[in-house]
């Protein structure tokens, strides 16, 4: 992408993770450890999305699954038995496409992250630099200009209760809307 850093909060995020990492710290004696006889990962799985133009993208964006073999874990439950720390891994390659040009690109997003479940029902992704994530920005977000975007080399996520991403760390990102313009 060609970096919207003009569309980012910058002033924010480091404030946002220091009590972030508050909370966390306020819940980690709550949460219970995964019991279980396996090692429970389970597999996830997803499907293929399609987006109508305005949407994330100017054009019709569909999103099909080429390769998938993601697992979840819950490494950390609330006393109510709700996921707190749920671990991801795994290979998953999507392909995107703009449905109006018909040019495609095909993106490796696998790797590893870690996902917080907040009790505020916000959600904290951390991805580690040798893995990927993408997030899916619709108009009207107020922390980011709308798009895919795919994130790699890093990146600290918080999706707020109402569903919106603000990217609060990262490295590297690609536009998938200007890739396929």
């Amino acid at each position: 992408m060609s970096h919207p850093t003009s569309s980012l909060r910058r002033a924010r995020p480091f404030a946002v993770v220091a009590a972030l990492a508050a909370a966390l710290l306020a819940v980690a004696p709550t949460a219970q450890a995964h019991a279980g006889g396996d090692d429970g990962w389970q597999p996830y799985t997803s499907g293929d999305e399609d987006f109508p133009a305005g949407a994330l993208c100017p054009f019709h964006l569909h999103i099909g699954v080429l390769v998938e073999g993601e697992e979840t874990k819950v490494a950390a439950r609330y006393p109510d038995g709700s996921p707190a720390e749920v671990l991801w891994r795994g290979p998953l390659v999507l392909r995107y496409t703009n449905v109006d040009s018909g040019r495609s690109v095909d993106r490796d997003q696998s790797g590893k992250a870690t996902e917080y479940k907040l009790p505020d029902r916000s959600v904290l992704w951390l991805i580690p630099k040798d893995s990927h994530i993408s997030a899916r920005v619709r108009a009207g977000n107020p922390y980011h200009a709308p798009g895919d975007f795919l994130f790699s080399g890093g990146v600290t996520l918080l999706v707020h209760p109402d569903g919106q991403p603000q990217v609060l760390v990262r490295h590297q990102v690609e536009n998938l809307c200007e890739t396929l313009a």
